[in-house]
């Protein structure tokens, strides 16, 4: 993601006080001498009216012209009231914040009006750190930001082997300061700014766990395409851990799927997953679904947008994905397509219910705006806003690895009685 000014409606109003006192005026004419000649009496009130008709025109002129000129100067270059009043005290007080910070402040005021937590302005200067973000490669702490209801800055993801996960940071933990400086209350954009910086540099941060907060020394680090882990938990059997949806993320996954044989089984770790790019949700997706149907959603004024599988050569080993409270977004259509298309069980605990999506558009200054537009159905036409996916089994999350393994066996030994069923 205020102001008002009178100014122009006093301007109007003294403008128009002046015209009704040209009205005035104009009334005047039945005052005056009498004639007895009739033709003298005309000629004389012929001109008089011309008089008084030309004084009329004249102080309608006079009267009316900045009136006039005031209309055909906001014809032409019309000013919001917002831009009015910004114009208005940055030429005011020269102690003043300067036209761009109003202009700044101006655009926050709006996004919080809509009372839309996912809505995000980033001024010019950290729109860099935005697009690292999405693009997986930045200098940093290795975390995932995101506003509560409470409204509160709060860390939703946090990068295995980062310099926070070394720390202790946890997903959930709320983010008080940076450097001594007050974030609470700040734009998700502005924290993220706040925690870049060049590598092996440091960054004091206060965090608050359980109402209790505490202060942590963290050095920055080269962060590098490290949203996806993969390995083969068991023979044939890999798991994938996908940390964040960010722009190689879908790519990454097919890599660990053509590098690891499988055929036992995939597990599918989307925990703590705060989202990322809906386009790439769909791909990573699309990895494990065959043509069909992933998720819509409704933009205001425009027609449904229907984002689908093209895939014709999905893979199709038995699938297993793990979710917690903070799958969050497009991590979450990634879960409910494969439940409700049948292609994966679904273990874990009630995911976090962010169901909404985001369109990220550029200002003429190079900021950007984060807006929404719409909210998500999955396949089967359910929205998952304020409500989340509930897993197919309720599992503590110590023992979700281990019970994912369980249940690839059975499934493998399933496929495998129906097979021997079909060659009899």
């Amino acid at each position: 993601m205020a102001h008002n000014s009178t100014s122009g409606e006093d301007g109007s109003g003294m403008m128009s006080t002046g015209a009704d006192g040209s009205g005035d005026n104009s009334s005047s004419d039945n005052a005056g001498p009498s004639i007895t000649s009739a033709g003298k009496k005309i000629s004389f009130k012929v001109k008089r009216a011309r008089i008084i008709f030309g004084t009329f025109v004249l102080a309608l002129f006079v009267g009316g012209s900045y009136t006039s000129g005031y209309l055909i100067s906001e014809n032409q270059h019309p000013l919001s009231l917002v831009d009015q009043a910004i114009a208005r005290v940055s030429s005011g007080d020269p102690h003043s914040p300067t036209e761009v910070l109003l202009q700044r402040a101006a655009i926050e005021a709006v996004l919080k009006a809509t009372k839309d937590r996912w809505s995000n302005y980033f001024p010019p200067a950290t729109t860099t750190a935005f697009d690292e973000t999405l693009q997986g490669r930045y200098s940093g702490i290795g975390i995932w930001l995101r506003r509560t209801p409470l409204n509160q800055l709060e860390i939703s993801s946090v990068q295995s082997n980062s310099p926070a996960s070394r720390a202790g940071v946890k997903v959930s933990d709320q983010l008080l300061t940076v450097d001594g400086a007050n974030v609470s209350d700040a734009t998700v954009a502005v924290a993220i700014a706040a925690l870049r910086g060049n590598p092996s540099t440091r960054v004091a941060l206060s965090i608050r766990r359980n109402g209790i907060a505490t202060d942590v020394i963290l050095k920055r680090e080269a962060v590098l395409t490290g949203d996806v882990l993969a390995s083969e938990i068991a023979p044939k059997t890999i798991y994938i851990q996908v940390l964040a949806i960010s722009l190689h993320a879908a790519d990454d996954v097919a890599t660990a799927l053509a590098k690891y044989p499988h055929t036992r089984g995939v597990i599918l770790d989307l925990r703590d997953n705060p989202g990322g790019v809906l386009n790439v949700a769909v791909s990573l997706a699309s990895e494990f679904l065959s043509p069909g149907l992933i998720v819509s959603y409704d933009r205001k004024g425009g027609v449904p947008q229907i984002m689908s599988s093209f895939n014709s050569l999905p893979d199709t080993a038995p699938m297993v994905v793990l979710i917690n409270g903070a799958t969050a977004s497009s991590a979450e259509i990634i879960a409910g397509a494969l439940q409700d298309r049948n292609r994966a069980v679904i273990i874990g605990e009630q995911s976090y219910g962010k169901g909404t999506v985001q369109e990220i558009s550029t200002l003429s200054d190079g900021s950007q705006l984060e807006i929404t537009v719409g909210q998500y159905h999955l396949p089967s036409g359910r929205a998952i806003d304020q409500v989340g996916i509930t897993p197919d089994l309720k599992v503590n999350e110590n023992h979700e690895i281990s019970q994912a393994v369980s249940i690839l066996a059975g499934l493998v030994a399933l496929d495998s009685g129906k097979s021997a069923t079909t060659k009899k």
